[in-house]
């Protein structure tokens, strides 16, 4: 099973002008999760069709000579980019409690959990909590609340998923369930 998580990435890398890379983030598929899951007595198909709706982020990774450029929020943006086009509620990861980054997360639209706390998958119909050791505090971002709406809301008429479009009648979520 972990074979095939280490194919299910999103790697970010920013280079500098002279085509040195300055800063690496990847978001994978939530192999944490997927393992709770599968203790828990999900199926292996159950389990891995999180990696369809919840991604964990790795880094970012900034070399200390370009720290304080926005590197690091930049790289976090794109992950959320895809998180909101291909349907995740849940982008997290973690950090060491010591390096004081609470306050970064933060602005970069992330709920940061104390140090070994851990929060409910509730949302997403997960009768478990994920977290990370005594040393570590989790960052979070979840779906906005007009998308989880959306998409445990009503049922499209004769469709098999909810309904998906705004007042505009424009689409504001993509799709929960995938083919």
């Amino acid at each position: 099973m972990n074979e095939v998580l280490t194919t299910v990435s999103l790697t970010l890398v920013v280079a500098d002008e002279q085509d040195r890379t300055v800063g690496v983030l990847s978001a994978t598929a939530p192999g944490a999760l997927i393992d709770m899951a599968m203790n828990n007595g999900y199926t292996a198909e159950q389990a891995m069709a999180l990696s369809l709706f919840v991604a964990k982020i790795h880094g970012p990774a900034v070399a200390e000579h370009a720290r304080g450029q926005g590197i690091a929020a930049t790289l976090l943006k794109g992950p959320g980019r895809v998180h909101q086009q291909l349907g995740y509620f849940l982008l997290y990861g973690s950090c060491e409690a010591d390096r004081d980054l609470a306050a970064f997360y933060t602005r970069c639209g992330y709920t940061v959990h104390a140090p070994g706390e851990t929060f409910p998958l509730d949302r997403i119909a997960l009768p478990f909590r994920l977290g990370a050791g005594d040393d570590q505090c989790v960052f979070t971002r979840w779906c906005p609340r007009h998308c989880r709406q959306l998409i445990s809301g009503p049922r499209v008429p004769g469709g098999s998923g909810p309904a998906r479009t705004s007042a505009a009648g424009t689409s504001t979520c993509p799709p929960a369930q995938r083919a």
